[in-house]
């Protein structure tokens, strides 16, 4: 049966609704109890409520042909028909009742059967009222329901809605920054963070939201994350990816992004695919240093001096280079902590492509415990003061910063000595770096005597200076003084034989200065020493310590002194105030005290592994699907439409290896003043080395001072043309040169299309710039005796870039 009160079907055997706990108990007419009602006062009959005529008829045929049987009459409860307190019988009990009173009288007063059928219709009613209030209140919970729910929606309470922040409306002339899209958010009710990211958008613009987009929901407390962007630069955590879960990331640099083949020999650590390097290094900016070109380095297994040797066992690492067939050779190298006794450099750089029986050099990790035996050389049986070498080489950078110098080698004069440069400064004799005062010779070995340089005592730290510094830091006018004998200086310039002992014009200059730490150096004793300024050591003891777990440069900064003190009016030579002092001169100089003193935020560090480690234009391009991309984020050049992501096609790299030879040659003069060398690889890479002399001073092509400047670069592609030759396409952007202005006596200016011509091609086949470098050569007759390459971009009547191959 159904409960009267909420409508819930319950048992037919139920006495009490299970849901509202409303009685359900019905009359039992087979005994004649009358049905219970709640304890009221009795009220007479109605005698003025007859039983409707209708209901009479209805009735008057007892159920199943049973004769009506007239029940006793009783009072009827006071207000039965309206109230739901009382039982209320079934519709056979009130037409049975109404059969009776017919039996008994025609006019037979109102019994109390006829307050049974009042309450029957009344019953009847009360459904439907109860439905009606019920279908009200479900009308009213929807209506309140479905406004909080628009309301909720709107974010007017509860959890906010995520606004279109692309429609927010920077002041006018601004860009939308992430700061004005964070106050937005905030006002807007919706706590927000701003984090830093790489993008392609300018510094400072809104970069998009972390986590959430517009139209999300956000919880009261929850933290939206506005990307405020720092520029393009390589994510964080992009090495240790595979490539091509990158490739959407970086193409949005507004960049271009070249994706080169780095050589592992164990895919175990490093797996197919995978980012292990990049340029600029995981998660560094694109600064101007990168030609606006981001390099990602991707593992494959192949030959070579596999990227997987960084770090390894230095021993270990000759072993297995070996074991391939590679003439392997070991040298120290400073280095972190982490890689000492283990490989941190290599030449060739790590990743890069070998052929059975190339030269390989290892450099593993060494400490200040090894800084004057590397400083220390033998002469005629004598130690003496070595020149700094290739364990200084690499690049130093300030931590978190673009603010970088590189140390490298340059040769000088037709001796072939190599010489330590800061590769910003000019290659000048007087600009070669040296940690010795002894300038004209070798010098003493390190340790034998105090001359009150770091490297003469047990710190483990060193300086290196300039040779011009070494020679007292004069200069006249604008011109170093060097040693020249009988030169004076008279109003600032330089006079021959003046037979005058006053000078005028002569100054001291503050020039470049850096103090080395390597791993293991006594920083401490150095900074007790008084070495250092007192302020400017007072306050990198305010900053951030210095990491002294890896080598570091402290470079003088000129900006920390007034200009007295980096430029000093002489009248004759005097020790260079800007060394250390040195307890050993006959003429006393107070030094001037080193600024700034070490600490993070002034240590030059030297950068090991990654991109630093690897030389990108040398590596083959990695077949990575970029799919649909800018002209920015295309690495294609103007002469080749097709993008160059992929490696040389099957017919270049066959002609590349043909072609292929440790040395080329071409010699622009007859007289050695000017010529250029080049190798190039069986993968179509090449890097040279042009020499010229200087013969400003009068000295003879033997003995002037030469100057080197190195080239890199790539031949994209290669077909073969008429007459066993080929042409080859020059890939005029990964072309590099120290010096831009050299590129003409490189050879290639313009990097565009050269043709190889083979062994004994007649002389009238070319133009007479190349007709001019055969004679050069003495091969008018004969013909080049092997391959010859010729840049086909310049003028008949200019001398092109024409290499002869020399060395396979």
């Amino acid at each position: 049966m159904f409960c009267m009160e909420c409508g819930t079907k319950n048992a037919e055997t139920s006495k009490f609704c299970k849901k509202c706990g409303h009685p359900l108990s019905v009359p039992d007419t087979a005994s004649g109890a009358a049905p219970a009602v709640p304890d009221a006062a009795p009220a007479a009959p109605d005698a003025a409520s007859p039983v409707p005529a209708s209901s009479q008829s209805q009735s008057s045929a007892p159920a199943s042909g049973v004769p009506a049987v007239p029940l006793p009459s009783m009072p009827a409860a006071a207000n039965a028909s309206a109230t739901s307190g009382a039982a209320i019988g079934s519709e056979e009990d009130a037409a049975a009742s109404a059969a009776g009173s017919d039996a008994g009288s025609d006019a037979a007063p109102a019994s109390p059967a006829s307050g049974a059928s009042s309450a029957a219709a009344a019953t009847k009613a009360l459904p439907k009222k109860t439905m009606m209030i019920i279908a009200a209140v479900v009308a009213v919970a929807l209506v309140v329901c479905g406004g909080a729910f628009v309301t909720y929606r709107a974010g007017i309470w509860g959890a906010k809605v995520v606004p279109n922040v692309e429609e927010f409306q920077p002041p006018a002339g601004q860009k939308l920054t992430a700061n004005i899209v964070a106050k937005q958010l905030n006002d807007s009710g919706i706590k927000t963070e701003v984090k830093k990211v790489y993008s392609g958008k300018s510094k400072g613009e809104f970069a998009g939201l972390d986590g959430v987009k517009s139209g999300d929901r956000v919880q009261s407390g929850q933290t939206v994350t506005v990307n405020e962007s720092m520029g393009p630069g390589v994510p964080k955590g992009t090495v240790g990816k595979q490539a091509t879960a990158v490739v959407n990331t970086l193409k949005d640099m507004g960049a271009t992004v070249k994706y080169r083949q780095i050589v592992v020999n164990d895919t175990s650590k490093y797996k197919a695919g995978e980012v292990v390097a990049t340029s600029p290094d995981d998660g560094d900016a694109l600064t101007d240093d990168y030609d606006g070109t981001i390099n990602v380095g991707v593992a494959t297994k192949g030959d070579g001096v596999g990227y997987d040797l960084l770090g390894m066992d230095k021993d270990k690492a000759k072993s297995e280079l070996e074991s391939q067939g590679y003439s392997v050779t070991l040298k120290p190298h400073f280095s972190s902590k982490q890689y000492l006794g283990k490989i941190s450099y290599a030449d060739p750089a790590f990743g890069t492509p070998l052929e059975s029986g190339d030269s390989v050099t290892l450099y593993y990790g060494v400490d200040s415990s090894q800084v004057k035996t590397l400083f220390t050389t033998t002469m005629s049986g004598q130690k003496v003061m070595a020149n700094p070498g290739d364990f200084l080489t690499g690049r130093y950078c300030k931590a978190g910063s673009s603010d970088c110098f590189t140390l490298g080698l340059e040769t000088q004069g037709s001796s072939g000595f190599e010489y330590l440069y800061n590769l910003a400064d000019d290659s000048d004799t007087d600009r070669m770096l040296t940690a010795s005062r002894s300038y004209q010779s070798f010098g003493v070995a390190p340790g034998t005597e105090d001359d009150g340089l770091l490297i003469n005592g047990d710190t483990g730290a060193f300086e290196l200076f300039t040779l011009a510094s070494a020679m007292g830091g004069l200069y006249c006018g604008d011109e170093t003084m060097g040693d020249s004998p009988g030169v004076s200086c008279v109003n600032g310039q330089k006079v021959m034989n003046s037979g005058s002992s006053a000078q005028s014009g002569l100054t001291q200059r503050m020039d470049s200065f850096y103090t080395y730490f390597p791993v293991g150096s006594d920083v401490k004793s150095v900074e007790s020493s008084g070495y250092f300024d007192a302020d400017a050591l007072a306050k990198a003891k305010k900053e951030k310590a210095v990491d002294t777990s890896r080598p570091f440069i402290v470079m003088r900064d000129k900006s920390l002194y007034s200009k007295s003190q980096t430029e000093i009016s002489r009248t004759q030579w005097a020790e260079n105030p800007f060394l250390p002092a040195n307890p050993k001169a006959a003429q006393k100089t107070e030094s001037v005290k080193m600024k700034p003193a070490p600490s993070n935020a002034s240590a030059y560090y030297l950068v090991e592994a990654g991109g630093a480690s690897v030389d990108w234009e040398s590596l083959n391009d990695a077949d990575i699907n970029q799919g649909a991309s800018s002209s920015k984020s295309s690495t294609s050049s103007d002469s080749d439409s097709k993008s160059t992501t992929s490696g040389a096609d099957a017919a270049s790299a066959k002609i590349f290896a043909e072609l292929a030879g440790s040395q080329y040659a071409f010699a622009e003069t007859g007289d050695g003043s000017a010529y250029a060398t080049m190798t190039l690889k069986s993968d179509g890479t090449f890097s040279g080395t042009t020499d010229e002399a200087d013969l400003s001073s009068g000295a003879s092509v033997a003995e002037a001072p030469r100057k080197q400047t190195r080239f890199s670069g790539r031949f994209s592609s290669a077909k073969a043309g008429d007459n066993g030759t080929y042409t080859l396409q020059c890939d005029a952007s990964a072309f590099k040169i120290d010096d831009s202005a050299k590129a003409i006596q490189a050879g290639f200016d313009p990097c565009a299309t050269f043709t190889a011509y083979p062994a004994g091609t007649s002389a009238s086949t070319f133009g007479s710039g190349a007709q001019t470098v055969l004679r050069n050569r003495g091969e008018w007759e004969s013909g080049p005796k092997d391959w010859l390459i010729v840049n086909m971009g310049v003028a008949d009547e200019s001398i092109p870039g024409t290499y002869e191959r020399i060395e396979k």
